[in-house]
């Protein structure tokens, strides 16, 4: 984003990891005069982009918040995330085969889970995933201080033809939305 020209980026990850990378990669690309890498924030921005993440936070309610305190007046959130939980591969880790999340129990997932990772997670939040669809999601920003500007549930290439209102929690690829603040 500062090299299409934003005077300041603030990039936020839980993970050290990330942003160490996210440092080197402004260093290479000569912006890291205009670039924050930081666990957190504070200080209000114009604009949020949040990609990959709503699936994943533990609390997406609070998540909701937290951004809208930190937007400026007439600021906005732009949101990308899938696959959802309903996906054929919604449950990333989880779906060993297509639909297999939505199969097997939770308990029989987590287990299996648990003999290739060693984190110690009892539940699939625990292990990082929130189960989000496309509803909850819609459900979420209406009892949130956004509204949605646009809201776009992009459909599996291959799945175009059927994808509708009602098979779209199984035939969603991608949930691409613009949040603003309620007036």
């Amino acid at each position: 984003m500062a090299q299409r020209g934003a005077a300041h980026v603030v990039a936020i990850d839980i993970r050290e990891k990330w942003l160490r990378q996210g440092r080197a990669r402004a260093e290479v690309a000569g912006v890291s005069d205009r670039c924050t890498f930081e666990k957190n924030w504070r200080d209000p921005v114009d604009v949020i982009l949040c990609v990959d993440c709503f699936e994943h936070f533990a609390d997406p309610a609070a998540i909701l918040r937290q951004m809208h305190a930190l937007l400026t007046p007439g600021g906005r959130v732009i949101v990308s995330f899938g696959p959802p939980w309903r996906h054929p591969l919604g449950g990333h880790i989880y779906s060993i085969f297509p639909f297999s999340h939505l199969l097997f129990p939770d308990a029989a997932l987590v287990h299996w889970r648990s003999t290739i990772k060693s984190d110690g997670a009892r539940t699939i939040l625990e292990s990082g995933l929130n189960k989000m669809t496309v509803s909850r999601f819609e459900q979420l920003v209406a009892e949130s201080p956004f509204t949605f500007e646009t809201l776009e549930a992009v459909p599996i290439r291959k799945l175009r033809r059927v994808a509708n209102r009602v098979t779209r929690e199984f035939t969603t690829s991608v949930v691409r939305c613009r949040l603003m603040p309620r007036t």
